[in-house]
């Protein structure tokens, strides 16, 4: 039986070709590239790209765009102070739920031992 010799390949031995084959397919329309001049020009009067942007969904929640530290800090703090009061809420509703449940009477097995049973009549 015939074995395959090994190869080693170094730096300045040939590599091997490539077996993955690229397309040559092209993907890009005619007229559709622009000059970095016009790209600037467009930015700097606020004219858009023609191309689809991916906008986020934040839903009822303002995503605010900060200028300043200071008002990144105070967003923060407000943020903090809203976390607190509704947490505090939280609990306060947790524990008038508890209390609700504490005030209705158990029904254990001895209640249920001294209750009326109805016996089933004979007027069949």
């Amino acid at each position: 039986m015939k074995t395959k010799a090994i190869k080693v390949y170094t730096w300045l031995s040939k590599q091997p070709k490539p077996t993955k084959k690229m397309s040559t397919e092209k993907l890009t329309q005619p007229d559709q590239t622009k000059t970095i001049r016009d790209l600037l020009d467009n930015h700097t009067r606020g004219i858009p790209l023609g191309v689809k942007t991916r906008q986020g969904e934040y839903f009822d929640t303002p995503i605010p765009r900060f200028d300043d530290l200071t008002d990144m800090l105070e967003y923060k703090a407000q943020l903090m102070d809203r976390n607190k009061e509704l947490n505090k809420q939280i609990k306060a509703e947790k524990q008038a739920a508890l209390d609700k449940l504490k005030k209705i009477p158990a029904t254990g097995p001895e209640d249920l031992q001294s209750s009326p049973v109805l016996e089933p009549s004979a007027d069949k």
